[in-house]
Order: C-alpha cells, then sequence, then structure tokens
C-alpha cells in the first residue's frame, strides 16, 4: 500500500488533497487525443473546389446553362447537336442488287428492236411480200411467218429477261424498303404481259411500285407514263394489214413507237438499278 503523503506517480492529487473545481480540467488532454484541437483525427479543412461554369449549381439542381456536349474533339453547343440520319432496317436480309440480270434485260430489249427494225426495213426496200407468204387469219390481217417467227423468238427472250430483272428487283425492294406498298402481287410481274386485258397497265404498275420503293421522289428522272404509252402504240407490229402500203405505214409506226419505249425502257432499268446499288452501299 502506498504512502498517502507521497504524490501519485500519475500526476494526481494526493490522498486527502484539495478536490479538483467542476469545470476545470486538472491535466491538459495528451496529443492525439480527439479532444485535442492539433489532434490527427480532427476533421481536415479542405479549401472549396473550383467547378466549371456549366456545372456551377450542379449540387442544388440549379444549373447556370446547358451543359456543352463533346462530339469527337469538338465541343457542339446543345441546340446545334443533331441526331445521326438512321438507315431503313428491316428483318429481312439484304440481297444483292440484280446488276448482272439489269444488263440481260437491256441487252434483250434492245436485240427485239433491231428484229423490228431490220424487219421492217426489209418490207420497205422489198415492195412488201405476196399474199403467199402471209397466212390470213381473217378481217384483211395477215401474219407474216418468217418475220413473225423471229421477232415472236426475240420477243420471249426480252419478255423472260424482262420478269427476271423485275422479280430479282421486287425481292430487293421487299427486303429494303418493308413499308413499301405494292398494287400486285408477286405472280402478276410474269402473268400481266400475258393476261388479256390486264396487259394494258398491270406491267406499269408493277414497274412503277418496283422504282417507287428504292427510289427517291426527287431521283426520278424517267416519265413511266410516257414510256407505257409507246410500248402501247408499238403492239400494232403484231398484225397487219393485207394492203402494201398500210402495212408499211402501220408497222413504220410501231417502229418508231417501239424505239422510243426501248429508249425508256433502257433508261428506267439503268436508273432503278443506281438506285439498289446506293442502298446496298455499292455505288
Amino acid at each position: 500500500m502506498s504512502d498517502p503523503r507521497t504524490p501519485h506517480q500519475n500526476g494526481a492529487a494526493p490522498w486527502g488533497g484539495p478536490v479538483p473545481q467542476r469545470g476545470r480540467q486538472s491535466h491538459p488532454e495528451q496529443l492525439g487525443s480527439p479532444a485535442h484541437p492539433q489532434s490527427p483525427y480532427a476533421e481536415p479543412q479542405y479549401p472549396e473546389p473550383q467547378y466549371p461554369e456549366h456545372y456551377a449549381g450542379a449540387s442544388t439542381g440549379q444549373h447556370t446553362g446547358p451543359p456543352t456536349p463533346v462530339s469527337g474533339q469538338q465541343r457542339v453547343p446543345v441546340g446545334r447537336a443533331q441526331a445521326p440520319a438512321r438507315r431503313r432496317t428491316s428483318s429481312k436480309p439484304l440481297p444483292e442488287p440484280p446488276a448482272g440480270l439489269a444488263v440481260g434485260t437491256t441487252v434483250a430489249a434492245c436485240c427485239l428492236l433491231f428484229v423490228e427494225l431490220a424487219d421492217l426495213a426489209i418490207l420497205v426496200f422489198t415492195g412488201g411480200r405476196g399474199e403467199a407468204s402471209g397466212i390470213n387469219i381473217g378481217l384483211g390481217v395477215r401474219v407474216d411467218p418468217n418475220g413473225a417467227t423471229v421477232a415472236l423468238l426475240f420477243g420471249l427472250a426480252a419478255y423472260v429477261a424482262a420478269c427476271v430483272w423485275l422479280q430479282a428487283s421486287r425481292r430487293f425492294a421487299e427486303a429494303w424498303n418493308p413499308a413499301a406498298r405494292f398494287a400486285r402481287g408477286p405472280a402478276w410481274t410474269w402473268l400481266g404481259w400475258l393476261v388479256p386485258v390486264a396487259f394494258l397497265w398491270v406491267p406499269f404498275q408493277v414497274v412503277r411500285d418496283i422504282r417507287d420503293a428504292v427510289l427517291p421522289d426527287g431521283q426520278r428522272r424517267v416519265a413511266l407514263g410516257l414510256w407505257w404509252t409507246f410500248w402501247l402504240v408499238s403492239g400494232l407490229r403484231v398484225f397487219t394489214s393485207s394492203d402494201q402500203v398500210a402495212e408499211i405505214v402501220v408497222r413504220s409506226v410501231a417502229a418508231v413507237a417501239l424505239t422510243v419505249a426501248a429508249i425508256h425502257w433502257v433508261r428506267i432499268v439503268r436508273e432503278t438499278t443506281t438506285a439498289q446499288e446506293k442502298a446496298a452501299g455499292f455505288a
């Protein structure tokens, strides 16, 4: 037991000594205590952060100005920012543009035109053919077996080439522009040229819908109505009168109409094919 007259080792008042007054510390706090003003546990005082002007007031929800988005390496104001242009999306895979078939139908149309012009030239320079070389079908109308056979073969080739190209072009148009509307079904691409009475307008609708599906309004340069009108007039070449003069006149009118229609057809095919290649990213 320690002597009460000896001071306490920790600096406290000896036993029986005066009691420290209330509100006063009898000894200072040790360095390192949370109560010490220079304690390392005291909360540090950091300087006020400096924010850019367009971030001022972000903590309170009051912005002094619209933020400036960054586009690449250049800051673009929000008012001038534009949404990127969207390409037409489709659930179907985009087929390859039928550029090869377009060349085929162009060549077939040119061959048909050459045969018709050659047959007309023979008719004009030989002074016509006799009645024995023709087949009467009634009402004073005859069909020349030689010229009709050659023209029929080239006409059949042009028909197949055109229908194959139109069918492939429609498949491309449906995949590229699903919102496009077609007045006729896919089967009318072939039947429209053969069905009686319907051949007067159905092929025109088929070609019109296919071109409109891939070509915007401002880029259409060929008048389809003009092409179709001359094509109908060129149908006069099928039947010719037994009279020599009348035959030459009718065939001449049909040849001129067929020439204009063929030129417009080549332009339509080229215009549509160019639009298809641009849509597919090939041009």
